[in-house]
């Protein structure tokens, strides 16, 4: 490929221009997000039953739903919640499963489920994308919520679905329009009309309309089609009688289960979200485009954005370009103080954008993301893509001042193998982790993939491009200038006389045997007692907290909150908020909506809220000390039940619910509030944990209708027939709208008394065949404490603990948890938060380091014909180890997934610096002894293995020091590599040529 390449000068140029070209329209057109989609395909069912409770919903409809889900491959975990009126069962799959493909499974067993036929099912696909990437608040000043969200509906919603770079929209805060029809009781029961004889009547009207017109672009709600509503008030409902003798016919809106606040007004949201693998920044891009648009049309809106990921994204974003500005400075004054050569500088520099533009255009052509992940491989590739370039020029340079005229052919020609086994050796160590599966395959991927590419492209430089402009460095010679001169003396007078110590080391372990087996010894034992106890110091963690400036809060009231009671209890809070001058934005939505999964969850007395702080560069606090404010005021409001306030992004997956999630499981749900109630109160004691809140309990205050079937069957009814006139909450009829661009309305049934109490219930009118008789003649009637919802979790019953922290690693809580579970005798339980995505990522990731070990052994077995020459250069990995340790505990970080990436990448490192002494140390054992080629390698390479060493810990030191935001959660690849570089590059100085001149001297 070299001699190739050097005689072709104008075809090398060709395709590093063109890499040039698709890398600069690859920054600018590749999708841009925080990190890689890593969610598994999850379907979400929404089934509902109108007037079943939370244990009607659990047995009929949530059970058999879950049992035929279970049939199908694949399947990961299923889950489930069952509350009054609906459940929502989630069906996840694994990573080998496509989501389509899991789509198509769950609609087809949806078909075989037996459930009432009055249930209605629907499905929903559920993945990172479904996260709001903008939320645009909408209220008025002229009009009212119901008038908006019909607007909104209307109009705005299909103008934005209408963009193929806009994946879904939501609604949500309440005022779903209708036509609301309030009977009146008595007159049924005066006109002896039943219940079902209006339903009938109004089934038979056809779809009338009403709307709005635009004027002057304001728009008003009209009622020119009032007479429709006239004529549905004079629908018969028997020969003689109309409605509206029996009843009051308005426009109006259905009670509210939902209710939105954006930015401490109230609200209708309009949710954006993004297309499946798409581009988060061109989705928001477009949205606010066409809401603008919008607004311009209707300008008697006010339109603010109330959450929004494109902040978050955009930081991280520049953040990193500034981190690699930074890395790329920090490289270059390391490789000017080692080679003390401006022109080979220059040349070393002028390859890194050119591997970083090549890397990216790479990824632009298979249709990959720009994320925080890619971009931190291009920086912990940095030093590494630089080293090539460094051993080549090194040598080219060696050359000329042995006088050799061919100076460039020969000094890169002498270490291509070196350059070629390095970088081979790399690649082959983290290769592994591109077929690990699971969760660390698919968030880190990207990473590896990019590291990969930037190594190929970094040796294909070094042999390419730094001959051809070496040419043109070195036409004149190598005569240094003055500063150069000054550079190398300052590098003889410090680094250089490390050679001396390293030498005398070598030449006191070669005098004896049992001096080289203390060497031996005394690092293995090093090793072993920093890992027995530097690991159980720093913990276990499946991804490190990071600070975001985003916080989380779920709160929930007593469970018979409605909406609007909710929001009043949350006022305080809310004016509060206002006064806070590091709050962005706000976006707080209580219950929940059907078909809405991007925002709200939970019944009317639950409220969720998002706050975007100033990022954490231009404050002074961290996102975990003002969410302790923000927790504070929110436990002092009234009836508050559970409470946790966290960190987005506070688990690594949105599937898994909690950092600590104690989860109990039966086949019988009644006592799993008990044993749930008493572990909370257990776990109180658990350090780092701020919040407990258990999923659900027995609190749902209702009153139960008991039919007494002789009674009934005595007045010539059934209980069903009972059942069927009693009507307590909005019943959908039909459909209401006259212009076709205006959403349907629908028409809705509520009797205008409301019979929310025994003593009125019990008077309520029930028609039979010997006349009407009040309810409690009947049925008994009693107020009962129900359950507020039941989950399901893999076809049992399950209720669950769920414990947040701030930043202590998740290993000790769940150790701690455990431990005082256990001396309370509580043993039936499962760990279900992050320690059991952890066990199973630690595992995949134990393997990949295995599979790299075994491959660099045997690949450097091929390259150099001797299975002892690999395992003297394997046996220095797992010493690095001792410096990765010491590392963790000074950063004060956990061992974690990314702290696994940083050893796989340390070992790539060490394992080139060894493969560069070997080289030269078997080049060298051609004309000399092998103790004058052990002392002549280390005396030779020192240079350029301290070069590669340092050149790559001070690419990574932005990373360390998290210099964007998002890199705490990458920040531990850094610290490991680092402090494992410091340590393992002085012993791979020591043992390699120990072990060399001991194991191999042919």
């Amino acid at each position: 490929m070299f001699e190739f390449f050097y005689k072709r000068v104008h075809f090398t140029f060709a395709i590093i221009f063109a890499m040039f070209i698709f890398g600069i329209v690859g920054l600018k057109e590749m999708p841009k997000n925080l990190f890689p989609d890593s969610s598994r395909p999850e379907v979400v069912i929404f089934a509902s039953l109108p007037g079943g409770s939370s244990e009607v919903i659990a047995k009929t409809l949530t059970k058999p739903i879950e049992e035929e889900m279970a049939t199908l491959s694949h399947i990961y975990e299923i889950k489930s919640t069952s509350s009054s009126n609906f459940a929502i069962i989630r069906v996840i799959f694994d990573y080998t499963k496509t989501l389509k493909d899991g789509a198509v499974d769950v609609t087809n067993a949806l078909q075989k489920v037996n459930i009432p036929k009055e249930a209605k099912t629907s499905i929903y696909l559920v993945g990172d994308f479904t996260a709001p990437i903008d939320v645009f608040s909408i209220s008025s000043k002229t009009l009212n919520m119901s008038e908006i969200r019909r607007v909104v509906e209307s109009y705005l919603k299909p103008k934005l679905l209408s963009s193929p770079y806009i994946g879904g929209v939501d609604v949500f805060g309440g005022y779903v329009g209708s036509v609301k029809i309030s009977i009146d009781v008595n007159k049924l029961k005066k006109y002896k009309i039943s219940f079902s004889q209006i339903i009938k009547a109004l089934n038979s009207f056809s779809d009338k309309p009403i709307g709005f017109f635009n004027n002057n672009g304001f728009f008003t709600l009209t009622f020119y089609g009032q007479e429709d509503l006239e004529k549905l008030k004079k629908l018969y409902i028997s020969k003689n009688l109309m409605l509206k003798d029996i009843a009051n016919v308005t426009l109006s809106y259905n009670e509210n289960s939902s209710l939105y606040v954006g930015n401490t007004k109230n609200s209708i949201a309009v949710v954006i979200q993004k297309p499946i693998g798409g581009d988060l920044i061109k989705a928001s891009d477009v949205a606010r485009e066409i809401v603008k648009e919008f607004n311009k049309e209707y300008k008697n809106l006010d339109i603010e954005i109330s959450d929004t990921q494109r902040n978050l994204v955009e930081t991280a974003n520049i953040n990193m370009l500034e981190a690699l500005r930074d890395a790329l400075i920090f490289t270059s004054i390391v490789i000017l103080f080692f080679l003390t050569n401006l022109r080979a500088l220059f040349a070393a520099v002028l390859s890194i954008p050119m591997v970083f533009l090549g890397t990216i255009s790479i990824l632009y052509l298979f249709g990959y993301d720009l994320n925080i992940i890619v971009y931190t491989g291009i920086i912990l590739a940095l030093g590494m893509l630089v080293d090539d370039a460094i051993v080549v020029l090194e040598n080219i340079e060696r050359h000329l001042e042995e006088g050799d005229e061919n100076f460039i052919y020969n000094g890169t020609k002498e270490v291509l193998g070196a350059v070629f086994s390095g970088t081979i050796s790399t690649i082959v160590v983290i290769f592994p982790l591109m077929f690990v599966g699971g969760y660390p395959q698919r968030i880190f991927e990207p990473l590896i993939l990019t590291l990969i590419i930037a190594l190929i492209l970094s040796y294909f430089l070094s042999i390419t491009f730094i001959p051809i402009i070496a040419k043109y460095l070195y036409k004149n010679g190598a005569k240094k200038t003055k500063f150069e001169i000054w550079l190398d003396n300052l590098y003889k007078n410090t680094f250089a006389k490390l050679i001396g110590p390293y030498l005398a080391i070598f030449d006191f372990a070669t005098k004896s045997v049992i001096r080289r087996v203390l060497l031996t010894i005394g690092a293995i034992l090093i090793l072993v007692m920093s890992a027995k106890n530097i690991l159980p110091t720093v913990g276990r963690d499946l991804m490190p907290p990071m600070d975001t400036g985003i916080m989380k809060a779920n709160i929930e009231f007593s469970s018979n909150y409605t909406a609007k009671e909710s929001l009043e209890n949350l006022k305080p809070f809310l004016d509060w908020l206002k006064t806070q001058k590091w709050v962005v934005k706000s976006s707080l939505a209580i219950g929940t909506e059907p078909g809405v999964l991007s925002i709200g969850g939970g019944g009317s007395n639950s409220a969720s809220i998002t706050i975007e702080a100033v990022n954490r560069f231009k404050r002074d606090k961290s996102i975990w000390e003002l969410e302790r404010e923000v927790r504070d005021k929110l436990a002092k409001l009234k009836e508050v039940k559970n409470l946790a306030v966290f960190d987005y992004g506070a688990t690594a997956l949105s599937t898994i619910s909690a950092p600590l999630d104690v989860q109990f499981r039966s086949d019988n749900y009644e006592n799993l509030p008990i044993l749930a109630n008493k572990a909370k109160k257990i776990l109180k004691d658990v350090k780092g944990l701020t919040t407990l809140k258990t999923t659900w309990d027995k609190d749902f205050y209702e009153i139960r209708i008991e039919v007494d079937k002789n009674k009934a069957l005595n007045f010539g009814v059934t209980p069903i027939d009972i059942i069927s006139q009693i009507a307590l909450k909005n019943q959908a009829i039909g459909v209401y709208t006259k212009i076709p661009s205006l959403k349907s309305e629908l028409i809705t049934l509520k009797f205008d008394k409301k019979f929310e109490n025994i003593s009125s219930l019990k008077t309520y009118p029930i028609i039979t065949k010997k006349g009407v008789v009040p309810l409690n003649l009947l049925a008994k009637i009693k107020p009962v404490f129900n359950y507020s919802r039941i989950d399901r979790y893999n076809l049992e019953y399950a209720i669950d603990v769920l414990g947040y922290r701030e930043k202590r690693p998740i290993s000790k809580i769940t150790d701690d948890a455990n431990r005082l579970l256990k001396e309370n005798k509580i043993t039936n339980y499962y760990q279900v938060g992050d320690v059991k995505e952890f066990g199973e990522a630690f595992g995949r990731l134990i393997k990949a380091v295995g599979f790299g070990v075994i491959g660099l052994i045997l690949t450097l077995m091929i390259v150099y014909r001797s299975l002892k020459l690999s395992l003297i250069m394997i046996v220095i990995l797992p010493i690095s180890l001792i410096g990765a340790w010491f590392s963790l505990l000074i950063a004060n970080k956990p061992m974690c997934m990314p702290a696994m990436i940083g050893i796989l990448l340390l070992f790539g490192v060490i394992i080139k610096n060894a493969v560069l002494l070997i080289d030269f140390y078997q080049e060298f054992l051609k004309k000399t002894t092998p103790y004058l080629a052990a002392k002549e390698s280390i005396k030779v390479r020192f240079r350029p293995v301290m070069m590669t060493a340092f050149s790559t810990i001070a690419g990574m030191i932005p990373i360390a020091l998290e210099w964007a935001v998002g890199l705490e959660r990458l920040s531990p690849i850094a610290d490991i590599a680092i402090g494992g570089l410091l340590v393992g590059t002085f012993l791979t100085l020591v043992y390699i040529p120990i072990y060399a001149y001991s194991f191999y001297k042919r």
